[in-house]
């Protein structure tokens, strides 16, 4: 990191061809460069027109973090010798993204590709800055600021607020950052099919009833009412009493009905064998068609689904 920090700043002093891996300097200008946080990889920032303007108005006091909206390229490369309407089509078959991304992580590029310069330098891997809540607030209340890349890094769904606890970054707490986040685990205590199939966990309970509601007790865990999570009907059957445990293909590793992610859980018969596109084990045709992951069970519709 030391060793190209300083070729940059050679390059922007000197105004050299400099070439390193992917990067390469094409024009006789040096573009600002910001370190990512969490990769170590050098970013150069690209703004909108418009966001450009309000900077060369300001007088630099809110250069310490990009704007929301802002390109982050991580990566560039050369546009070759030639280039006509057809260079920005061919740049994004080749590195894998589609015309669209191409065009949003160059903003300046026009649609036909007319002001594309020969030998410039274009971004084909980046993304555009989100509001971080650089303030402590976040998610709804707030704009929907994410704390991903702040110092508190979990979204309190309790106080909308950043913290970086364990009791910040549980599942049925934390609304987004450095956790699973209310997509997968519910933050408000509605859950289910009819609520994007999300799980119940931590202050909102463990188990889901057929009403949609988290909570615990035979009212959201029990036979008949339960519709995921730590359901009495779901459990794993006594250990036998031959002391062999129970085959991996039976009762799978999950303890709660999720699979996949961070833990690798995999789903058995009991829990459902298919280990569905949002981390949940079930053996309907949605689970275990589209979006299935084989990694952790199986793919196909089980016979009695």
């Amino acid at each position: 990191m030391v060793l190209l920090s300083t070729l940059l700043r050679f390059h922007c002093q000197h105004l050299v061809l400099l070439s390193l891996g992917t990067l390469s300097f094409a024009k006789n200008e040096c573009r600002p460069y910001k370190w990512n946080k969490d990769t170590g990889e050098p970013i150069s920032t690209f703004s909108s027109p418009e966001n450009n303007k309000a900077s060369d108005d300001d007088d630099g006091d809110d250069d310490e973090h990009p704007k929301p909206g802002d390109v982050m390229c991580i990566k560039e490369v050369g546009a070759g010798k030639d280039v006509n309407y057809y260079t920005c089509t061919a740049m994004a078959n080749e590195y894998s993204i589609t015309v669209e991304e191409f065009f949003a992580l160059n903003p300046s590029v026009k649609k036909d590709c007319s002001n594309m310069e020969p030998m410039g330098w274009y971004c084909i891997e980046g993304y555009i800055e989100p509001l971080r809540a650089y303030d402590g607030l976040c998610g709804p209340k707030h704009k929907n600021a994410t704390c991903k890349g702040t110092a508190k890094p979990c979204c309190n769904s309790l106080t909308w607020t950043c913290g970086d606890t364990k009791d910040d970054c549980a599942d049925g707490t934390c609304y987004e950052g450095w956790c699973s986040g209310d997509q997968s685990f519910s933050t408000d205590g509605t859950c289910g099919e009819a609520h994007g199939y999300r799980m119940c966990a931590g202050i909102q309970g463990s188990c889901c009833n057929l009403d949609g509601k988290c909570g615990n007790g035979t009212a959201f865990c029990g036979k008949g009412v339960c519709q995921s999570g730590k359901c009495e009907d779901l459990q794993k059957p006594a250990k036998r009493s031959t002391g062999d445990s129970a085959l991996p293909w039976l009762t799978g590793t999950t303890p709660d009905g999720t699979c996949g992610g961070l833990q690798g859980y995999t789903c058995g018969v009991f829990s459902g064998s298919c280990c569905n596109k949002y981390g949940k084990c079930g053996s309907l045709p949605e689970d275990c068609e589209e979006g299935c992951q084989p990694q952790f069970r199986e793919c196909r519709p089980p016979q009695y689904a």
